[in-house]
């Protein structure tokens, strides 16, 4: 059975916030579910929208298949916003 963490990482944007939903796979690495944005009016809702998917998306398939692990938040961040973005 794989465990992992969930690790919510901010980004402070000129028009709002940024938050990337990053996972760990305990002793391997780290990989990011998704990013959302958020500005003053979309927060409560956002946020219960990010996690609903958060929790879809690892049930519908590994973190690791949909994006690969890397050692660091930093390098798994930067690898989502090169592929994804």
């Amino acid at each position: 059975m794989d465990l992992y963490r969930h690790v919510p990482v901010w980004a402070r944007t000129p028009g709002g916030v940024v938050l990337y939903q990053c996972l760990e796979l305990l002793g391997q690495g780290f990989t990011v579910q998704s990013k959302d944005y958020f500005h003053a009016g979309s927060i409560p809702a956002g946020i219960a929208h990010s996690q609903q998917q958060l929790v879809e998306l690892l049930q519908e398939q590994a973190p690791e298949e949909r994006s690969p692990l890397h050692p660091t938040l930093q390098q798994a961040i930067a690898a989502f916003e090169r592929d994804w973005s």
